[in-house]
């Protein structure tokens, strides 16, 4: 290994990637870019932080009130490996349309305060933010700049060491000059953008005419607010600018001499422009006056003048965000600067006071908002205020996410089995399910809503499944009002074990942090070689055995509603049902087509027997009256027992008003009737239920190594269905079995 090569290679790289980012620019270069790009480095942190979310970009996923925007900033696109957030579309959409107000008025003016339950993922969309603003001001399309005082030695006493004969008086910017000529560097803790250091009103003629000549890019996104007109030099900074303005007398480009533009990143590690306050009682900034140490390289016209340096979590932040963790755990009286920094966008200082561009932000329990709401100071925090509601998740998928990258994280490199992570989520989503409340609902939608179930309501919110049995006015009724049903108990409170406390849905329930500390001690005692459903509803139990340990297990039932335990149950017949319908396609005693083909030929000849049209044989080729034999078998299958034609009417009428309300899309029967779909696969496994039970019998033979007598045919079909369940539905060798196994003890639970 020649280590003088890569320590020369490192060293080339280093500087090469120095140079290309523009780590340190004198002044007149830094100009030289603004002019290039006005509206990129005249960026305020708001706007700063939105072309984060709009560069990174957004797309459509499914909410519980329809289709939603889902920016693409929550899904670690960096690959941090933290910060992904599952889920919680409607927070995402909520912060940005509040950046977009901040962008629009020219100011940072509000605190945005996230609230909910413990484990809702608060903290994680604040991570997430951070993360992006780290990530983003490494590029090069979004440069961070921040000014520094550079004083050198008396010219007569040092030269440039460029060439021999140069002095220092001669130099038009100390920005590059070596290292040990630098008598003192003064950074600005501000972080302030240069461009404050042009005078206000040639200021605005520079960046006027820089438009002019920009790129389109630059000139669209370009907007005229305070930030950019009347911004202005920290305290320390305008010291130092006006005693060395009079020390040239009014020769603004020599005082420009002393000016290092440096460019810089946002860090939380090394708290640059992202800060986390944690709950305590000290102020958040202070300022303190340069020490004589400091102060000996300064030239003497700085020396009598009070250079005072601001210091503390929103000088750190500034330029950035700033998060305040439990922010209602804090003395209140430590946040009462708040009602004029979050408006005004400044602190005041025992000694001086420092203009702030930061987004602030806080995280709180649920609890202490409601508390805080009935606090006599809450009526002036309440228009500083923006508050975004952070709930439990309602969509299981989106919370089988969750625990599917943790089990994956914990498993020890074991398989983790389909399923597994879902049945967790779903119970997780069941606890958290509220009985809607009828009465606010009218004619036959409140009956409906009436008879919801936790299960019922849960596919409603994830797959937007409309229970059975219900008409098609019944059922469009309640697909209208998806969104009014999840948002019922918004505005409610109520009284919880001697409080007042917010009712919303998601309130309450299995906590996603308490799931997966629960899935980790349930991963640490497998003794198999992999991870299974079973295991989870092993573990459930131990989770709602004490009562004074989650506050969910001491809500009172109502009905099928806030019951646990009830809930393993409902799970478990769940998984079998989704194990039963993986075991009867991967037979492939029935063709995965044929579901398809049998509604479409009885959806051609509904319509024929509504028209009095007819129709083409299949085995003929010739016109024939619509088939009543063939409708009477399918409605048999889907268990239509009276009102054949209104039961054909609601079909084509569902039909219709599809087509209405997408006339550009193609009809999908297996997604328009879900429900039929289902009912048909139910049918068709009643009647082969024993071929399927006898041959998932043979697997297990096969799988266990004990078919050594089993017939050929029998035993091909056998390794096909393993095979099958493999390829297709993602078991491992070892999972496979622990599926074929309880299918095999537990078929006989299934509803016929």
């Amino acid at each position: 290994m020649d280590l003088d090569k890569i320590i020369d290679a490192i060293s080339e790289a280093s500087k090469e990637t120095f140079d290309r980012k523009k780590a340190v620019l004198s002044f007149a270069e830094y100009m030289d870019l603004l002019a290039e790009r006005p509206y990129s480095l005249t960026r305020n942190a708001a706007t700063y932080m939105r072309d984060l979310f709009d560069g990174l970009g957004w797309y459509e996923v499914p909410g519980i009130d329809g289709v939603t925007a889902r920016w693409r900033l929550f899904d670690d696109p960096f690959e941090c490996g933290t910060g992904h957030v599952f889920g919680q579309e409607e927070v995402q959409n909520r912060i940005y349309e509040i950046l977009t107000e901040f962008v629009e008025r020219g100011r940072c003016d509000r605190f945005v305060l996230l609230h909910g339950p413990n484990g809702s993922a608060k903290s994680s969309i604040v991570e997430a933010i951070r993360n992006g603003l780290e990530a983003f001001s490494r590029i090069d399309e979004a440069p961070l700049f921040r000014l520094s005082w550079i004083f050198c030695e008396s010219a007569d006493q040092k030269s440039m060491g460029f060439a021999p004969d140069q002095k220092l008086e001669e130099v038009a910017s100390f920005a590059h000059i070596e290292e040990k000529l630098i008598s003192s560097r003064v950074p600005d803790e501000m972080k302030d953008p240069p461009f404050f250091l042009i005078p206000k009103r040639r200021r605005i003629s520079f960046l006027e005419e820089a438009l002019e000549k920009a790129p389109e890019e630059e000139r669209a996104g370009f907007r005229w607010n305070d930030f950019i007109l009347k911004g202005g030099l920290s305290p320390k900074s305008k010291v130092i600018y006006e005693s060395l303005l009079r020390s040239y007398e009014g020769d603004w480009k020599k005082v420009m001499r002393h000016v290092r533009i440096e460019r810089y990143y946002v860090s939380h590690r090394y708290r640059t422009g992202a800060i986390t306050i944690e709950p305590q009682t000290t102020i958040d900034a202070g300022a303190r006056l340069l020490g004589h140490g400091q102060m000996t390289g300064l030239p003497p016209v700085l020396m009598h003048e009070t250079l005072l340096e601001a210091h503390g979590d929103l000088v750190d932040g500034n330029a950035g965000i700033v998060e305040y963790s439990d922010f209602l755990k804090r003395n209140p009286e430590a946040n009462k600067y708040l009602l004029t920094t979050a408006e005004r966008g400044y602190v005041n200082l025992s000694n001086l006071s420092l203009d702030l561009n930061q987004i602030l932000c806080g995280t709180t329990n649920e609890k202490f908002l409601v508390a805080f709401k009935r606090d006599p100071s809450f009526t002036s925090f309440k228009s500083r205020f923006e508050l975004i509601k952070v709930p439990y998740l309602r969509e299981y998928k989106k919370e089988a996410q969750i625990y599917q990258r943790h089990l994956e994280q914990v498993s020890g490199g074991r398989h983790v089995a389909p399923h597994s992570a879902t049945c967790a989520a779903l119970w997780a989503v069941l606890t958290r399910m509220r009985r809607p409340q009828s009465r606010l609902y009218q004619g036959p939608l409140s009956r409906v809503v009436k008879n919801l179930t936790p299960m019922q309501k849960a596919r409603l919110y994830d797959r937007k499944e409309i229970p059975r049995g219900l008409t098609e006015e019944e059922s469009k009724l309640l697909r209208a009002h998806i969104g009014g049903l999840a948002g019922e108990f918004d505005a409610v409170e109520e009284e919880f074990e001697g409080y007042a406390d917010a009712a919303y849905e998601g309130r309450r329930g299995a906590s996603p942090r308490e799931m997966m500390s629960l899935l980790t001690e349930m991963a640490v005692e497998c003794d198999k070689d992999c991870i299974t459903p079973v295991d989870v509803f092993d573990a459930l139990p131990r989770l709602i055995s004490d009562p004074s340990l989650y506050s969910f297990l001491r809500i009172e039932e109502d009905g099928d509603y806030h019951d646990p335990a009830g809930f393993i149950d409902i799970v478990r017949r769940e998984y079998l049902k989704h194990v039963a319908g993986e075991i009867q396609k991967a037979s492939e005693l029935v063709a995965e087509t044929e579901y398809h083909r049998l509604f479409s030929d009885y959806m051609l000849h509904v319509r024929a027997f509504g028209t009095g049209e007819r129709v083409v044989s299949p085995q003929t080729g010739e016109l024939v009256t619509a088939d009543e034999n063939l409708m009477s078998d399918v409605e048999e299958r889907l268990g239509v027992e009276d009102d054949f034609p209104g039961f054909r009417q609601n079909l084509m009428t569902k039909i219709a008003a599809f087509r209405l309300s997408n006339p550009d899309s193609p009809i999908v029967y297996e997604d328009l009737f879900m429900d039929h779909f289902d009912a048909l696969e139910r049918s068709y496994f009643t009647e082969r239920r024993d071929r399927i039970v006898a041959l998932v019998e043979d697997a297990l033979a096969v799988h266990s190594g004990g078919a050594e007598r089993m017939v050929r045919d029998r035993k091909e079909a056998a390794i096909q269905l393993v095979a099958q369940l493999i390829g297709d539905f993602e078991y491992s060798e070892t999972s496979v079995g622990h599926v074929l196994g309880y299918f095999q003890r537990h078929h006989g639970d299934l509803e016929a």
